[in-house]
């Protein structure tokens, strides 16, 4: 007989066994019939009897006594309230929805990704770093790729740290999330308001106070800071997201000075500053930081794919101390895999060269969407284009509320996002236009005069 079949055989015998005593149709304490007994009265092995038995002994449904054979243990009935039965049929989530076309800000194009090279280099990992893989890696992330990033921000954002500031984590909330740990229970936390909804609704349920700043044509408004006086702020100096504002040297020494006098800090979410537009990219806000006051976030699911799960954060020297002693017994939640595999795209060229393909690319869609809005819009449409990262923002006229649009979106099946996804508060439905998102990423150019024309059907009555 196959082994198999001799597996199904014993998983029979105890399931059944298993069930009749779940049932009680045995007494506590009543011996079952021996394994030859057993057997014999199944008409299947003593071996099938014997892991059957076994199996019920190690879970706890039936004891044994030396030389005098298996007994029921005694089990007490299970409660179950009626009421406590949850449906779980009735708390299934809709699949998520299929997209005709995609106008979110979320996207990347992974379409020109490196997949030999990657899984080429990810062999080279196995067979380089085996003890490392095997291992729980060391909470901020492999020192290869730290190093590497290092040099990597030196000359493209003009950050100069050491490997020991930067932290690897799966994403930007995990690292905000440790982060918080750090600060002071009472800390009050101001973020850009429209801004990231993901990292205020971290910050809501960490207890924190979170303080929603309004902006100016500069960026995040300072008057507003210093009247609210909170202890950090998040701010997305480079291309403010969602509104694209790109922070000018004025305010960003305003903001730096004011975080100094008042022994603050500040969060700068880099989350796409790799893809500028006809000029060369914005000096990081760390960059002109003398007094060690700035936190910098920056992430690799612009640049590859969101998929990847890394990220990573680069603290001041006064916090690295403070962020080890709280964090050091942390098991990072990243894949050791893929840190080291990007490690190696990134020290052997192939990262570099695969920005620069898909900065073309996405300069490409960019400009040609703007072209193929301003067609089919003419002047029902504002668009608000900085130049910068993978979305833009349009103003249209248009007599449909928000939630009507993102009714009919849906409805077309067609991936879009308006300025309430970032607000604290909605925006009124009175306004004469409605504010979207229009993410470029995936974008199929062979299909954007179709994406373009839905988009009209479903803004213009």
């Amino acid at each position: 007989m196959q082994e198999s079949s001799v597996n199904y055989i014993y998983r029979q015998l105890y399931n059944d066994l298993k069930d009749d005593i779940l049932a009680y149709k045995y007494e506590s304490h009543e011996k079952l019939p021996s394994k030859r007994a057993m057997a014999q009265h199944a008409n299947i092995s003593v071996n099938s009897v014997k892991a059957a038995y076994e199996q019920l002994l190690e879970e706890g449904y039936i004891y044994t006594q030396e030389r005098k054979g298996y007994y029921i243990e005694p089990l007490e009935q299970l409660i179950v309230k009626p009421q406590t039965q949850i449906q779980l049929e009735d708390y299934y989530r809709e699949a998520a929805p299929q997209y005709q076309y995609s106008f979110s800000h979320m996207s990347t194009n992974i379409e020109n990704f490196p997949m030999e090279t990657w899984l080429k280099l990810q062999k080279q990992v196995f067979r380089q770093f085996t003890s490392r893989l095997s291992s729980i890696p060391e909470f901020k992330g492999p020192m290869e790729l730290r190093q590497t990033i290092a040099k990597l921000v030196s000359y493209k954002r003009g950050i100069h740290c050491h490997p020991e500031q930067i932290i690897i984590g799966s994403g930007t909330n995990v690292l905000l999330k440790q982060l918080l740990d750090v600060m002071e229970e009472d800390s009050k936390i101001a973020v850009e308001n429209p801004g990231y909804s993901r990292f205020r609704d971290l910050l809501n349920r960490s207890q924190k106070v979170t303080i929603p700043v309004s902006l100016d044509n500069k960026g995040i408004s300072i008057k507003a800071l210093k009247a609210l006086n909170p202890n950090l702020v998040i701010v997305t100096p480079s291309h403010q997201f969602p509104m694209g504002t790109i922070m000018p040297i004025s305010r960003r020494i305003d903001l730096l000075n004011w975080m100094t006098q008042t022994n603050g800090y500040i969060v700068e979410d880099d989350y796409d500053s790799e893809f500028k537009y006809n000029t060369d990219n914005i000096p990081s806000l760390y960059s002109f930081d003398k007094s060690g006051r700035v936190i910098y976030l920056g992430t690799f699911s612009k640049t590859l794919m969101p998929g990847l799960r890394l990220s990573y954060m680069i603290l001041p020297t006064s916090l690295v101390k403070r962020f080890e002693t709280t964090n050091h017994n942390v098991i990072p939640d990243f894949s050791m895999l893929n840190a080291l595999t990007l490690y190696m795209l990134i020290k052997d060229g192939h990262y570099e060269r695969y920005i620069k393909k898909m900065h073309h690319i996405y300069e490409e869609k960019r400009i040609k969407l703007i072209r193929a809005l301003k067609k089919e819009f003419k002047d029902k449409i504002t668009i608000k284009d900085t130049k910068a990262g993978l979305h833009f923002i349009v103003e249209v006229k248009t007599n449909y509320s928000y939630t009507e649009i993102e009714s009919r979106a849906h409805e077309h099946q067609v991936e879009l996002y308006t300025i309430n996804r970032f607000t604290v508060e909605p925006v009124g439905e009175t306004t004469a236009t409605k504010t979207l998102i229009i993410g470029f990423a995936n974008i199929d150019l062979t299909t954007m005069s179709k994406a373009v024309s839905t988009l009209k059907a479903i803004l213009i009555k």
